[in-house]
Parts: C-alpha cells; sequence; structure tokens
C-alpha cells in the first residue's frame, strides 16, 4: 500500500483529483463537483453526486478558486464566489419583496423571516468553507495567505514524479528513490 505524502507513517485512502498523490484519511477533502437526477416521479426524485478528493495543496488552490479563503465576511455582498448562488438568490429575493410589500401593507415584515434563514445558512456554510480552508493551510504548514503554486506551473515541471508518493526522480530511475515503488 502507498504511504500518505504528509504522514509519512499512514496508509493511503485515496489518491488526490488533481496531483494523484496518495493522501491519508485526514487529508483528503472531498468536494460534490456535479449533481444528476436518475431517476424522477411525481413524488420522489433520485439523485447521483459526483465528488472529488483534493489533497491539502490542491485544496488550497481549488479553495481560493472558489472563495472559500474569503471566510463568511461579506457573504451576503459576494456574488461571484458565493457558497451558495441559490441562497443569495432566496435571501435578496425575500428581502425586496417583502420590503416592497410592507411599502403598501404592513404584512410584509413576514418574509423578512425568509431572508433570516438565508442569511444563517449562507453563514453556515461559508464558515465551514473557510475551517477547511485553514484545516488544509495547517495540514501544509503554509501561512494564511500564502500563494500555491499554479496548476499549469506544475505541468511544466520536467521530472520523473512517483505515482506513489510524488517525489521527483532522476528521468533515468525505474524506481522511485524515496519510497522504493516501481514505475510502471
Amino acid at each position: 500500500m502507498a504511504k500518505c505524502y504528509i504522514h509519512k507513517g499512514k496508509t493511503s485512502v485515496r489518491n488526490c483529483t488533481d496531483c494523484g498523490k496518495a493522501i491519508c484519511r485526514d487529508c483528503v477533502f472531498e468536494e460534490r463537483v456535479a449533481t444528476r437526477i436518475l431517476r424522477s416521479s411525481r413524488y420522489y426524485s433520485e439523485y447521483e453526486h459526483d465528488y472529488d478528493f483534493y489533497c491539502p495543496n490542491c485544496f488550497i488552490s481549488y479553495a481560493q478558486e472558489k472563495g472559500f479563503d474569503k471566510g463568511s465576511k461579506g457573504v451576503f455582498f459576494r456574488f461571484n464566489k458565493s457558497p451558495s448562488i441559490l441562497g443569495l438568490v432566496v435571501m435578496w429575493s425575500f428581502f425586496f419583496l417583502g420590503f416592497t410589500i410592507n411599502f403598501f401593507f404592513p404584512i410584509g415584515y413576514v418574509l423578512y423571516v425568509g431572508t433570516i434563514f438565508a442569511m444563517i445558512s449562507l453563514k453556515i456554510s461559508a464558515s465551514k468553507n473557510y475551517q477547511k480552508y485553514l484545516r488544509s493551510q495547517q495540514l501544509t504548514g503554509a501561512q494564511i495567505g500564502d500563494v500555491p503554486v499554479k496548476k499549469k506551473e506544475k505541468a511544466k515541471e520536467k521530472g520523473n514524479f512517483c505515482p506513489a508518493c510524488g517525489a521527483n526522480n532522476p528521468l533515468e530511475s525505474n524506481y522511485c528513490n524515496t519510497c522504493g515503488s516501481v514505475f510502471k
């Protein structure tokens, strides 16, 4: 079995979707990337979800693309990197609809309850995402705000990378110098 490239003593359970490095259970960051409907009826729909599994280094890049590194500050006004576009649309729709109805009839404040629930769900999801981002920073030993190496720059690196541990080996070697795995 391959060993985790961060925790050398632990057995890996997955390989990173982006870089292919072996990662243990403590280093896996699981993210839903796609959802599709398998069966649908009048009363019930069955969904299938696709997940990607990231190592801490690749998750930092993913988190910065998705806006996880921003935390929950300003989550109500962040449209391009929002944790939930649907939650943001629901929150502002309830707010403006309640404001408009309240202008004509004094009952529109009832719609502010939907605004409050949407605000709470946005804050909770942004906080969870930020905690995952901080955990990935902690596992890599990077400081907050460090910019990781871009994926395109990694692809330009020349070398013979081990599929098990990700170590760079001389081009002519058939075995990994770090973990001893055989190259195909």
